[in-house]
């Protein structure tokens, strides 16, 4: 599958990074150089926030998954500025969001990596189908595996559910009715837009493996953008 920047804005895009070799083979995937993308390592905070502040209009901020919680926290603030000021910022998994961004709460869960083979429930089900964002979104791109369940504010709408169901921490079937917390929430009610997620296709794409986390990476690039 490829990305295509048809949609792009032209705006800057900063993708935060901590420089490992997974982060820096997905930034040289070049399927993204139409969008022109500012990769901007977080270990430097004076340097990342002097970028983050000189952002303006509907640009966009990535946060890569898998960062370092000491070096990402000094930046919260600098990233939420950005979508107060109009922008779009989509932030990946494994990077503590509760210590950072207020109102959103994370909860680690076993990760099943190949469900599909095995026969077992992915226990996710997609959400609000009539949201205009699943124009980007295809299922393969948000049905493949978790890190953790997410509870953020009520102006976020979860996308994407994981129910409570036969796994390590909750033993049983699949129960519909039940709700374990969310993979994928976007908010749209401020001044711009916020995309959470508890997936991690930047280290799956840069590091060649787990289908659908190439499609997740750029339907975000792409929706980030447009």
């Amino acid at each position: 599958m490829t990305s295509s920047p048809s949609t792009y804005h032209g705006g800057t895009t900063v993708v935060l990074h901590g420089g490992t070799a997974f982060q820096l083979a997905a930034l040289r995937d070049p399927a993204l150089a139409g969008y022109r993308i500012r990769p901007v390592h977080i270990r430097d905070t004076p340097a990342a926030q002097e970028v983050l502040a000189g952002l303006g209009g509907p640009d966009t901020v990535i946060v890569a998954d898998r960062l370092r919680p000491d070096q990402l926290r000094p930046l919260g603030d600098d990233i939420l500025a950005v979508r107060q000021r109009g922008g779009t910022v989509v932030v990946f998994g494994i990077n503590d969001v509760g210590s950072w961004l207020p109102g959103y709460r994370e909860e680690e869960r076993p990760t099943v990596f190949w469900w599909w083979r095995t026969g077992e429930d992915s226990l996710l089900r997609r959400r609000v189908p009539d949201n205009p964002i699943w124009d980007e979104f295809p299922e393969r791109a948000v049905i493949w595996h978790y890190h953790a369940v997410l509870h953020g504010p009520d102006t976020a709408v979860s996308l994407v559910d994981k129910l409570v169901g036969d796994n390590p921490v909750f033993p049983g079937e699949a129960d519909e009715n039940r709700v374990d917390g969310s993979v994928l929430l976007v908010d749209d009610s401020g001044p711009g837009r916020l995309l959470v997620t508890s997936m991690d296709p930047v280290y799956h794409h840069g590091s060649g493996f787990m289908p659908g986390a190439t499609q997740l990476l750029y339907a975000c690039v792409r929706w980030a953008t447009r």
